[in-house]
Order: C-alpha cells, then structure tokens, then sequence
C-alpha cells in the first residue's frame, strides 16, 4: 500500500473523530468549542481540498488564525461567566451575612438625666457581632420628651453610637427594638433645664434676703417699753412666721421644714415667702 494511502486513511480517521466530537460538542460544551474543533477535523480531511482545489500550505496558515480568533471568544466568554458566578457568589455570601438576625440589645446606663440643652452619645451593644442592623427601630415612651436618632458616628464591631435629642423637660424611657422583636433594656431619662432651676434659686434666695433685711430693721428701730413687749411677741409671732426658714424646690408645690424631705434641689426661703408663692405645708415635715 502507498504512503499517500496509509497518510489519507489516517488523516480520514481523525479528521471524521474531530468532525464528530464538534458536532457533539456544539449541543454540550457550546457553540464555538464545537466548530473549532470541526474545522480542525475538515481541515485534516483530503476531500477537503480535492473539492476546494486549496493547498494545504494555505490551509496550514489561515486555520491557526481562525482558531487563535476561536479561542480568544471562547476565552472572553468562559470569564465573563466565571466571573458573573464569582460575583452572584458573593452576592449571596454577603446576602447571607446580611440576614443574621440579632439575638442581643444592650445599653450600659440603666438611669440617665441630662439638661434640655445637651445631646447626649450612648453606645448600643449587639450581638452577634455580624448582624443584620440595618432595620433597627429607635423608640421612645414619650416623643414629646425626647428622641433617640442613629448618630453619625461610624459603627464599631459590635457597637452602634445613638444619639439622645431632648425636647422638654419630664421624664420618658428610651429603648431600641429589632425587627424579629428582640428589645433592649429601657432607659428612664430625666430630662431638666438647668439654667431655668439656677434662675429660680437665684431670685428666690434674693428674695429672701430682702425679706430677712427688712425684718431686720423693722425690729432695730427704737420703741417704748410697751411698744417693746408688743415687739417682742411681734418678733416671736414673725419668726414663726415671716422670719422663719423652710425649704422648697423650684417646681414644687409645697414647702418642707426638712431640707432632706425636699429633695437635692431643694433651697432656703422664708415661711411668709413660700406661703406668698402659694405653696403649703409638707404633710410628712411642716405639720
């Protein structure tokens, strides 16, 4: 048998497995994976050149460039893929991460006052440390009292910075809440306006002042004997009246002989002053 012979046998053998598994590949492994590996079968085919009169040589040349071009495509389109799936997996890694509920809320401050002027940072602790906090409901028993608002602070690993916004002056609770109902421990806020409370003390303690002064010098002036007795008893009746000392608070509404029954911000008036102001007697020290 001829070489030609042996040589066309061979190149009919692997040109139609070539041409086959194209075919196959076209419905499997895609489109362009399975016409690469078609021409590479035609091209090893002998009728393909009988039937087309090209020269081998020619063949030789122009395939490795139509297969580099192949290749390239089949290159560009495998990435994109691989790189969609990379993304649409991390897309659901990170969506996953997102979705860890919280399974803890916790202030530090059980008590809190603060001055009507002031904002005031607390942190909220929350555990896990990877959950999802993106939902969370910041709550107040009384809006009208105070507010509590995210801060713009940045967040820590577990820690939120809040901010504390008062509005008047009372007291309220303030708490977080998350959305699958897990709540944290409630603060009792006191809220005051502390420039107000000094104001008041300050004027009633002038107040008192005055009235003290002009107990004073009414008591100082020159009297008779008579007029010294009735004075006298005028006096005992004034400190038991104008003279003496209570103490009150600035919004309260009565006055106490105990200044520890008052309260911390409890200051010294006269009787006669508080009696003025409207107050009356401390049904526990003034009875």
């Amino acid at each position: 048998m001829k070489k030609s012979s042996i040589s066309s046998i061979i190149r009919n053998i692997f040109g139609g497995l070539f041409i086959f598994t194209g075919f196959v590949g076209m419905f499997s492994s895609g489109l362009i994976d399975g016409i690469f590996m078609m021409l590479i079968g035609i091209s090893l085919l002998p009728i393909f050149y009988e039937k087309t009169k090209l020269k081998i040589k020619c063949i030789q040349v122009i395939l490795p460039i139509i297969l580099i071009i192949l290749f390239g495509m089949v290159t560009s389109e495998q990435t994109i893929e691989t790189n969609s799936n990379i993304n649409e997996t991390n897309t659901n890694i990170l969506q996953v991460e997102k979705n860890i509920e919280i399974s803890n809320l916790k202030f530090n401050e059980s008590e809190m006052e603060i001055d009507i002027k002031e904002n005031k940072e607390i942190l909220l602790e929350i555990l896990p440390d990877n959950a999802d906090i993106e939902n969370l409901e910041f709550c107040s028993s009384n809006s009208q009292i105070a507010i509590l608002e995210k801060s713009d602070v940045e967040d820590n690993a577990n820690k939120i910075t809040l901010k504390i916004k008062p509005i008047a002056e009372g007291n309220c609770e303030i708490y977080v809440k998350s959305i699958n109902g897990i709540e944290s421990n409630k603060i009792i806020l006191k809220v005051v306006d502390n420039e107000r409370i000094e104001k008041e003390k300050k004027e009633a303690e002038e107040q008192a002042k005055k009235q003290t002064q002009s107990t004073n010098n009414s008591n100082s002036q020159t009297k008779s004997p008579q007029q010294d007795t009735t004075s006298s008893n005028t006096n005992k009746n004034s400190n038991n009246t104008h003279g003496k000392l209570v103490y009150r608070t600035p919004s309260g509404k009565r006055y106490h002989f105990d200044p520890d029954c008052g309260g911390k911000n409890s200051y010294q008036t006269t009787l006669d002053a508080a009696i003025s102001s409207g107050l009356t007697p401390c049904k526990k020290c003034a009875q």
